[in-house]
């Protein structure tokens, strides 16, 4: 590094701010993320987003135990790492601590979290969830099979609503 100007210098230091502070706006991790954890099944979580704060909530049957149900609020993604601590609301197992943060790294490709867990009682091991596709959109055949939208009611719906008795 000796061997830059001090124009070049300076330009490596703003490009590499500029890329690891920008990942967080850039990463999608909205969605569905299967755990592929050794000794946990049905492990997944849900991930809500916006922009670079997520929340997380997520379920899994151990081994040698039960299910257990976690979630997290607020986690921030800062560059190609995020943070996340979570809080099982029901236990797995009955010695099982519920405060958990997990330290994950974003994949390029943003499809996959790879890091570790840690309690606070000293525990610790690794942990990766892969991001799961979406599927397509379910065919319907009748109106009647259409989910009813979240949104301002259109002209179906009115109609739908007047023929209601």
């Amino acid at each position: 590094m000796s061997n830059l100007t001090p124009v070049r210098r300076i330009f490596l230091l703003f490009a590499g701010i500029a890329c690891s502070a920008g990942w967080g706006a850039e990463a999608d991790l909205a969605g569905l993320w299967k755990n592929t954890a050794v000794g946990i099944g049905q492990s997944a979580i849900i991930v809500s987003q916006e922009g670079a704060t997520i929340h997380v909530a997520g379920y899994g049957v151990w081994a040698g135990g039960g299910s257990g149900v976690w979630h997290s609020k607020g986690a921030k993604i800062e560059g190609a790492r995020v943070t996340i601590p979570i809080t099982y609301t029901k236990l797995p197992k009955p010695d099982f601590d519920p405060k958990v943060e997990l330290q994950l790294e974003i994949s390029p490709d943003a499809k996959t979290l790879s890091g570790t867990w840690k309690n606070g009682l000293g525990r610790k091991g690794p942990v990766k969830f892969v991001k799961v596709g979406a599927e397509p959109a379910p065919k319907v055949s009748a109106p009647a099979e259409t989910a009813p939208a979240e949104g301002p009611a259109d002209a179906t719906d009115k109609k739908t609503e007047e023929a209601s008795p």
